[in-house]
């Protein structure tokens, strides 16, 4: 035998052990599926639609949609779309009465406006159905308290978070954090930063020290487009740690406080000093790409992009990078705004009971545990997932130290981190507002202070309709 055809042989049994492999897992999860006490086939030829945004979590379910539709004999279509795009084109079927999605991803900002409107279903209804559901096999007390309670909300204004309806089951949490390259801070002799004014030191330095690197690095990769996301992350978790709220509790705007404009004065600071060009026009997969690519120091967004980073085929930096909480607020305070990703149900579907199913199935601990250890969905939202030998076996590596990540996450669970907006309808709207007012002092259109005063000002005017209904 020539030795081409012995490496094509080989390669063949390769590719045949390969496949087994990964029908065998994929086997795993439809026999434990079976196992459930639910009627899989009882809509078996409908299909389904889902809306997805684009997204690391919706990478690690499409793989695993064929074993759903093995089980029900239901076909699933889905949209994908980039973050802005995929809310507009969910907002304009929610509203228009379109109908196209049966389930979504959605997150609580978004819950509290779909539910005030009527869009979201109630998944209690559901949940408490023996005929479509088994509490026992699905288990609910194994997700975090944190994202699961995140999702429920009894409509009042401006608190009830926990509380009344279950608007959408969590499939993913992130918090907030420094990511730094640790290989660059040990050969440039810095420092983990422990307070706000030491970080603008430190990105200052690094961002001098960057340009010296062939090719430059920057010194820190921040989210900027002119949206509620660029307040949600790294800024509102710098805001937080400096004892503010966006409201008051009787629904005026809080962001023009004596402390709110310092902490901004530090945050446009270190943009301006360290920050890329073209800030406001960075995404969060700009920054996320970009700090993967060896383009930056330091980034201060989310925790989960780490799954990115530690791999060696999408990231130059893997193994390099070190995680840290975010630095402390003037007290010592340390908080983290935290964002979950949910699927919810359209009440605009006409397959309700079948989308249920395809919510449980999706978000079952098994499924779920094969989404994260084999298709990188992090951080999970449930125990049973993040405890599981083989994926604390994945992320003890991830940081300068065993274990340094799985810490850093482990304490925002427990302590740091939680949703910082103030429940209400319009979140989004108070944030693009507040967006704005952070361009304005970037781009030097107005000082910190005029641009705060003035969003706050916008903000009270609009939202004067919820406190009259609050009253």
């Amino acid at each position: 035998m020539s030795r081409f055809l012995k490496v094509v042989g080989v390669i063949g049994i390769a590719i045949f052990l390969l496949s087994a492999v990964v029908f065998a897992q994929e086997e795993d999860l439809l026999s434990y599926c079976q196992k459930a006490k639910i009627n899989w086939r009882a809509y078996e030829g409908t299909q389904l639609t889902i809306g997805l945004n684009k997204h690391p979590f919706t990478e690690s379910l499409r793989p695993l949609i064929p074993v759903f539709e093995e089980l029900t004999g239901m076909k699933v279509a889905y949209v994908i779309l980039p973050e802005e795009e995929y809310f507009e084109k969910l907002l304009i079927d929610l509203s228009s009465g379109g109908g196209i999605f049966d389930v979504y991803m959605t997150s609580p900002m978004f819950e509290w406006r779909y539910q005030y409107a009527g869009w979201i279903e109630d998944l209690n209804k559901y949940w408490n159905d023996p005929n479509l559901t088994d509490q026992e096999w699905y288990d609910r007390e194994d997700f975090y308290d944190k994202p699961l309670r995140a999702n429920m909300w009894d409509g009042t204004i401006g608190g009830g978070l926990g509380q009344g309806r279950w608007n959408a089951i969590p499939v993913m949490v992130e918090f907030y954090c420094q990511a730094y390259r640790n290989d660059l801070r040990e050969k440039w002799g810095l420092t983990v930063a422990q307070t706000y004014p030491e970080l603008l030191d430190v990105l200052t330095k690094a961002a001098e020290l960057g340009k010296k690197e062939r090719p430059p690095v920057y010194g820190v990769a921040n989210r900027g487009i002119k949206s509620w996301s660029t307040v949600h992350s790294g800024y509102f978790t710098a805001f937080l740690s400096y004892g503010q709220r966006d409201l008051t509790p009787d629904l005026y705007a809080a962001i023009n406080t004596p402390e709110a404009i310092e902490i901004t004065k530090i945050w446009i600071d270190i943009l301006k000093k360290a920050g890329p060009p073209g800030w406001p026009n960075y995404t969060w997969y700009d920054a996320k790409q970009s700090f993967a690519a060896g383009r930056f120091y330091e980034i201060t967004d989310c925790d989960f992009f780490a799954a990115t980073y530690e791999n060696p085929n999408q990231s130059v930096v893997a193994g390099k990078v070190g995680y840290a909480l975010p630095p402390k607020g003037p007290d010592g305070t340390i908080k983290s705004n935290m964002w979950t990703w949910s699927l919810g149900m359209s009440s605009l579907s006409k397959h309700k009971e079948a989308a249920w199913l395809f919510l449980q199935w999706a978000t079952a601990p098994m499924t779920m545990l094969d989404a994260t250890l084999k298709h990188d969905n992090f951080n999970p939202t449930r125990k049973s997932v993040w405890e599981n030998p083989a994926v604390i076996e994945k992320t003890m590596k991830w940081g300068t130290k065993p274990g340094e990540y799985r810490e850093l996450v482990d304490a925002m669970y427990a302590q740091y981190g939680d949703v910082a907006w103030m429940p209400n309808p319009d979140v989004t709207t108070v944030g693009d507002i507040w967006a704005e007012a952070l361009h304005e002092a970037y781009e030097d259109k107005k000082t910190v202070e005029e641009a705060l005063n003035d969003a706050a000002a916008k903000i009270n005017e609009f939202m004067a309709k919820w406190r009259e209904k609050k009253e």
